[in-house]
């Protein structure tokens, strides 16, 4: 038999009365209760009724949410501001009550919601960690032996004697963290809270969640660190509008998050009226009508790249290849050696400027690389019609760490009246870029050590190898010291 969900979520709602006016709020709740003094079918029942529910609306802030969480199981909360995640949690922890459906945690609950919540602002750090210790349900003899494990990992020195008003956003929530993992909890919900730590303690929390997880805690995350949730948890829900949009591994999770960006971008773009001329882009490299160096004679599309493709519609890819700088089709690459990523997309849909972006994933899905071809100095046309094909060619010194890797191809746009500023900011590419179509680990690869043995078979350590330099000098002693 398999084992019960330690959270079970079943078809949750969650509504918030809007009042059309601070007097609705008062006079409609007294309409209600007058009217149901009233027989069922009289006229002045309805019309009070129909009064009273004129002056107020519902917000549905979550709208049928289910969801189950095992055992040991990591789960990350990712959706925009204001989809409602805040709101789950919250039901999670019991805090605040579903206005339908079912929620069900077994278990003692900790949680990190926001900063302050559970604090005494005029209690001192050492009273705090009594108080909500003794809210989380251990007695005082428990604290007693816990303290000083709590006060080592907040490691806030003497400040823990001093009122938390005085606490900086970082010492508090260390202190916070500290508590709430050291009371042995079965389920663990962390808010956006640790994003207020230096990266000293977060990787002391997330190493701390690992050894919770692996006790059997389930932790439930919720982050716009979208790299940090996909790092740690295994599967993410993606929010929507109250509404589950997706569940299932985070590498994916992370992709359908920017979909959905990218849906609202997309449709502002084309909701925004036509322009009567383009500006003109800075003088750059144009690859115009020359034919790409060392492009495959031979170049298709791997399998299965209907369930890869993430995009709009406005294009779609029509090759990609894996090669040596040469041209010849390869997997399998020594470190340091140049790799040649030719591919093509075929256009759907009148565009502005377009631009090929590649990005190398390792095994855990964490992009190592990512470039797009402007970065690189080179652009096409500045608009392209319906039925053109855009080729690129991207080479990349694998100056990685050696193993196995997948590659991820797409097609960009941005408005030519970008274009023609001086220079583009890394805001201003994000909020002005359009994802047109994404091949999600179109293709894999790896990278091996290189067989020469002299000076050294590694070009580095790490995850990558930055270009770098070094020196140095030999001082010799000083002749009778």
């Amino acid at each position: 038999m398999s084992e019960a969900p330690v959270i079970s979520v079943q078809n949750v709602s969650k509504a918030y009365r809007i009042w059309e006016s601070p007097a609705a709020r008062l006079t409609a709740p007294l309409q209600e209760s007058l009217g149901r003094t009233m027989p069922k079918a009289s006229a002045g029942r309805r019309w009070l009724s129909d009064r009273a529910q004129a002056s107020y609306r519902d917000f549905w802030a979550l709208r049928d949410v289910s969801f189950e969480v095992q055992r040991g199981e990591s789960i990350g909360i990712i959706g925009r501001n204001g989809s409602g995640k805040s709101t789950l949690l919250q039901i999670i922890a019991g805090t605040l009550q579903p206005t339908e459906g079912k929620v069900s945690v077994k278990g003692r609950v900790a949680a990190l919601l926001e900063l302050g919540s559970g604090f005494n602002q005029d209690f001192t750090g050492r009273e705090n960690v009594y108080l909500n210790g003794a809210v989380l349900g251990l007695s005082r003899q428990e604290i007693d032996h816990r303290f000083d494990q709590i006060a080592a990992f907040a490691d806030i020195g003497d400040f823990i004697e001093q009122p938390v008003k005085t606490y900086s956003s970082g010492m508090f929530v260390r202190l916070a963290f500290a508590v709430q993992t050291a009371v042995e909890p079965q389920v663990l919900i962390v808010d956006e809270a640790l994003s207020v730590g230096d990266v000293f303690f977060q990787q002391r929390c997330y190493e701390r969640m690992r050894q919770l997880l692996d006790t059997g805690v389930c932790v439930v995350l919720a982050s716009h660190d979208l790299g940090s949730v996909q790092r740690f948890c295994a599967n993410t829900l993606v929010f929507r509008r109250g509404t589950v949009a997706f569940r299932g591994p985070s590498a994916e999770a992370t992709k359908v998050y920017f979909q959905l960006e990218q849906e609202e971008k997309v449709a502002a773009f084309a909701a925004a009226p036509g322009k009567t001329s383009a500006p003109t882009p800075p003088p750059m490299v144009s690859t115009g009508n020359v034919s790409i160096p060392g492009w495959p004679s031979q170049i298709t599309l791997p399998e299965l790249i209907e369930g890869k493709a993430i995009g709009n519609g406005w294009a779609r890819c029509t090759a990609v290849a894996v090669c040596r700088e040469t041209g010849e089709p390869c997997a399998l690459f020594q470190q340091g050696e140049t790799m040649a990523v030719f591919y093509e997309f075929e256009v759907l849909r009148d565009m502005e400027f377009c631009i090929g972006n590649i990005t190398i994933a390792d095994r855990t899905s964490q992009p190592v690389h990512s470039k797009v071809t402007l970065q690189d100095g080179i652009r096409g046309p500045a608009h392209v019609t319906r039925g053109t094909r855009l080729r690129f060619r991207q080479d990349t010194e694998l100056n990685v760490r050696c193993g196995d890797y997948t590659l991820d191809v797409s097609l960009d746009m941005i408005t030519a009246d970008l274009l023609a500023q001086p220079g583009i900011t890394y805001a201003e590419y994000m909020a002005a870029q359009l994802r047109i179509c994404e091949m999600h680990a179109i293709a894999t690869f790896s990278v091996r050590l290189r067989e020469e043995t002299a000076p050294f078979q590694l070009l580095h350590f790490g995850l990558t190898g930055m270009p770098s330099r070094s020196f140095i000098d030999v001082v010799l002693p000083a002749q009778g010291s």
